[in-house]
């Protein structure tokens, strides 16, 4: 299946697991989750539009790990984000779903092994490589063109590019003179 196509059933993925927390379905983490915070539901908390701000500034796509961008996409969902073809594309660069490509070689019998999860990788290089590459192969860039779009605009919205000369233009500048 293609998951950057289909998103009516991811849709359907999001809305189910929406509806089993609010039934009151528990994580199997839950009587760890009740003796450690002593709640009986799940955690509040921050939702709407400054939360997911907040989460993206705490994010920076040129230098996220796999474990982070894992951390990064349930914060996101939990704050209400609802462009669920974005978290999908970003979910597949996390480590549950990276393990999972590795465990699914490996079960073909092919030697594979797991790398290392909390090495951050620039998001947004890797995404213009392999746009790059799609468009050498003649393979469709729609989809890519349109999550780098997101990445880079969302980047930027959370870390703006310095103005200004950088500090090493500073002292180059300031022995100049």
């Amino acid at each position: 299946m293609n998951i950057h196509g289909n998103t009516a059933f991811a849709q359907r993925i999001a809305t189910y697991s929406r509806e089993a927390d609010m039934a009151g379905i528990r994580s199997p983490d839950f009587e760890k989750e009740v003796a450690e915070t002593g709640e009986m539901g799940p955690r509040a908390r921050p939702h709407g539009t400054a939360a997911i701000a907040e989460i993206f500034a705490r994010h920076d796509m040129t230098s996220i790990s796999p474990r982070e961008i894992d951390t990064m996409a349930e914060e996101l969902r939990d704050a209400g984000f609802d462009d669920v073809d974005f978290l999908l594309g970003l979910e597949t660069y996390g480590e549950k779903f990276q393990s999972h490509l590795v465990e699914a070689i490996q079960s073909a019998g092919i030697e594979a092994r797991h790398p290392d999860y909390t090495q951050p990788m620039d998001l947004i290089s890797v995404n213009r490589d392999q746009l790059a590459h799609a468009r050498r192969a003649g393979a469709p860039t729609e989809w890519r063109e349109a999550f780098l779009a997101r990445l880079e605009a969302f980047q930027a919205a959370a870390h703006p590019a310095p103005t200004g000369p950088s500090t090493a233009e500073s002292l180059v500048l300031a022995r100049a003179t």
